[in-house]
């Protein structure tokens, strides 16, 4: 048996409500390109008896550094991952989205997944690992001059490892867990379900035919797809029931107010949110 392969890294944020642990706004960072898990231990604390070891106190996990290579951060992404705040400013007549570090860009953790494939026995099985409290590091800035061919560049994310802060019947503040399973849909249905990870849904918003009339428009449309809309929210979390939003037909014109935020979501067979965004209404507001 041997590791052949690497897919979906993802985050999602840390909860802790003084019982339980879960995971909330879940994201896919990039494409993984390589990780790595280096695990700090206690030292072992042998008693000798008889000029040899009687009992040993073994080693316990202390921290440890997630080290993680990803394809790119895009402006979402290092939103989520650095818990970036998002200003609008306008150059000449073009307003341009900036992505602050500042004072108020604090470092928050997280949940981390990746899953790894196996082949074992010339069949491949598939890894999920989930470490249960990392806290991402402010990541450095590095490009190299394109020359006469190129050498591709990826983004290095290091955080720190942790126990999580659950305490219960099955959890005793784990640092890690982990599923093996026969496809990677299992496991990527397993990551994001743990860390509650919806894929994100692009849309645009134009002024309807009349006025409080709007035009939605999803950009990354799935064939066959069915979706649903929020004037209310808040966003659904990974397989909500949504049979109480409103079904959205894109086209056809939808009341909601200039400037409001709109929640929309892709939905599965049992009206289960699978995907998720949102967007900023343009309205018509009439002459």
């Amino acid at each position: 048996m041997a590791i052949k392969g690497l897919k979906k890294p993802v985050f999602g944020e840390y909860n802790f409500n003084g019982a339980a642990v879960t995971y909330a706004n879940g994201f896919v960072c990039g494409k993984a390109v390589e990780y790595s898990a280096e695990i700090e231990t206690s030292e072992n604390n042998p008693l000798y008896g008889d000029d040899e070891i009687a009992e040993n106190d073994f080693g316990t996990f202390s921290s440890g550094t997630l080290t993680l290579n990803t394809t790119d951060l895009d402006q979402k992404t290092s939103m989520g991952l650095l818990s970036l705040k998002k200003v609008q400013v306008n150059v000449g007549e073009t307003q341009v989205t900036e992505l602050v570090s500042d004072d108020d860009a604090k470092q928050k953790p997280k949940g981390f997944g990746i899953v790894e494939v196996h082949q074992i026995n010339d069949v491949n099985k598939y890894r999920a690992l989930i470490l249960t409290k990392v806290t991402p590091q402010i990541p450095a800035d590095a490009a190299t001059t394109k020359g006469e061919s190129i050498e591709w560049q990826t983004k290095e994310i290091t955080c720190l490892i942790q126990r999580s802060d659950e305490e219960s019947e099955n959890y005793k503040h784990p640092w890690k867990r982990e599923a093996w399973f026969d496809t990677y849909a299992g496991a990527a249905e397993y990551l994001k379900t743990v860390l509650n990870a919806l894929d994100t849904l692009n849309a645009t918003s134009a002024a309807g035919t009349s006025s409080g009339k709007t035009k939605i428009t999803i950009t990354n449309p799935v064939a066959g797809a069915t979706y649903k809309y929020s004037t209310d929210g808040p966003a659904p979390t990974y397989k909500q029931d949504l049979t109480s939003w409103t079904d959205l037909t894109q086209g056809e014109d939808i009341t909601a107010a200039n400037g409001s935020t709109l929640y929309i979501a892709q939905v599965n067979g049992e009206k289960k949110a699978i995907a998720a965004g949102t967007v900023t209404v343009v309205a018509n507001e009439g002459p």
